[in-house]
């Protein structure tokens, strides 16, 4: 493990070195989309489990305090580290990075402001619980999770770099099937508060997780407290923590609102047909990941043309996996999930869209990040998720918790009209023209308007959806098919 790592965390690798039967071997770009897909999916194992699998012995109310808790997490991830982990995942490109003194003065930076942050919450824990309307156990467990996801998110920054995606999804797959393993036997013993089931078996994945980055790149890491670096983190990390914050604010903060005007049985709700709608950015995710550093290359080599034809291919991909959650989500959640949940089903469609609309931006970040306009992108998230917000604000207390499914739509798109603002007006290295990509997603307002609207008799709709998906997919092969053939990445 030790020198796997340590050749992962090598700044760079030049002819001759020691490490050069360590470097990455070119792989087919599937693979790497497939490693990548497998550890997405790993990642959102447990709530993928706790959609299909714990939601049948849990009641709606302990779902809702378990979303609520993740709700929660990242929120006091990215304040508990002052977000300057993601730093390391930019500095990397860097041409001549200093990666092991970069690292370390990450880690003692990382390592500081976490204890301090800790400290804080356990000196005020009766009042941190109130506030998060949680029980006292789970601020505790919570504290250890999020160190989890800060090394966690270290972990993932450096393998993408390297394409060591095989690697990423050997650690993530376990860590993922000890967890559930373990929260499932758990699960089963518990007579109530059965959410502790999974929050214990988290917390204790996520120490073992630690242990394991910490014990792998000991040897890489130069432990030194070097200014320019701290300036580096500084300037690139605390412009983004606007930015994280409000990405999370975006994708669960509605869900504190719920709590708030309706209970956490409908919490729990809107929580497992929102984690069935956005299984899209599982899948684009993986893709980008992927095809992250081939970016970057593509970036600093000028070549904005192989840039814009991977981004029609990313969104020819998402058009699809949104048509399949959009045309047979419903029918998926019905075969899957209890008949208690049935009432929200119809949310599922409008969230995949939402997701649709959100790959736009999730596309187009990753050129402003390029181009360090960190600024940029907090100004981005702030005004969307003023929007979603204020729109959360105003129409829940009117149309019930349905509702936010459609504000964080609104959101979505508000965030990917002003990225591609950014990228035309501000970046300005080539034009981006979404005209294509808005049509494919009223095409699928259209369709999810006409279900909902008109019910079919189930052999009629089943043979009209299937005659959709197929046509789409034909329309859209050359693109699916570019994707992948024949292309390979470092």
């Amino acid at each position: 493990m030790d020198r796997i790592l340590l050749s992962m965390t090598a700044s760079r690798y030049s002819p001759g070195s020691p490490f050069d039967h360590l470097m990455p071997k070119q792989i087919k770009v599937y693979r790497h989309i497939v490693n990548h897909l497998g550890v997405a999916v790993a990642s959102k194992f447990v709530p993928l489990a706790s959609i299909f699998i714990y939601s049948r012995y849990m009641s709606t109310h302990d779902y809702g305090v378990l979303n609520l808790f993740v709700s929660y997490l990242w929120i006091f991830a990215i304040v508990m580290s002052l977000n300057l982990h993601t730093g390391i995942g930019r500095f990397i490109y860097n041409e001549g990075a200093e990666f092991g003194s970069f690292l370390g003065t990450s880690l003692i930076a990382i390592g500081s402001v976490y204890f301090i942050a800790a400290i804080v919450v356990l000196w005020n824990f009766d009042a941190a619980s109130t506030f998060l309307g949680l029980p006292y156990p789970i601020v505790f467990l919570m504290l250890l999770v999020v160190l989890g996801q800060i090394f966690e998110s270290i972990f993932t920054q450096i393998s993408i770099f390297h394409q060591r995606s095989a690697l990423l999804l050997k650690v993530i797959s376990i860590k993922a099937g000890a967890t559930f393993l373990l929260s499932l036997g758990l699960l089963l013993m518990l007579k109530s508060e059965k959410y502790l089931a999974v929050l214990y078996a988290d917390a204790l994945a996520s120490v073992a997780i630690v242990i394991y980055v910490i014990a792998g790149i000991r040897g890489s890491v130069h432990w030194s407290l070097q200014a320019k670096h701290l300036r580096f983190l500084a300037s690139y990390s605390l412009p983004l923590i606007p930015y994280m914050l409000c990405l999370t604010l975006l994708s669960q903060f509605d869900r504190v609102l719920i709590d708030r005007y309706f209970g956490k049985e409908s919490v729990g709700l809107y929580s497992l047909v929102y984690n069935i709608g956005v299984l899209l950015l599982t899948v684009v995710t993986a893709v980008l990941n992927t095809f992250t550093p081939t970016l970057f290359d593509a970036l600093n080599k000028k070549n904005y043309g192989r840039i814009l034809s991977d981004s029609q291919n990313i969104f020819a991909l998402a058009v699809v996996v949104t048509a399949v959650l959009v045309l047979f989500g419903q029918e998926l959640a019905a075969f899957l999930v209890p008949e208690k949940y049935a009432q929200a089903f119809d949310l599922i469609p409008v969230v995949a869209i939402g997701g649709l609309c959100f790959v736009i931006f999730q596309i187009w970040v990753r050129v402003i990040t390029y181009a360090r306009l960190t600024t940029y992108l907090s100004t981005i998230a702030i005004v969307a998720t003023t929007v979603n917000i204020g729109l959360n604000y105003w129409l829940l207390p009117i149309y019930g918790y349905k509702i936010a499914a459609i504000t964080t739509v609104v959101a979505y798109i508000v965030m990917s009209l002003l990225a591609v603002v950014v990228v035309n007006q501000v970046v300005a290295l080539f034009k981006v023209n979404i005209l294509p990509e808005t049509v494919f997603i009223a095409g699928l307002v259209c369709v999810t308007w006409l279900f909902q609207t008109f019910i079919l008799q189930t052999l009629v709709g089943l043979s009209l959806k299937f005659a959709i998906l197929t046509l789409l997919v034909l329309h859209l092969k050359p693109k699916l098919v570019s994707l992948v053939q024949s292309r390979k990445v470092a």
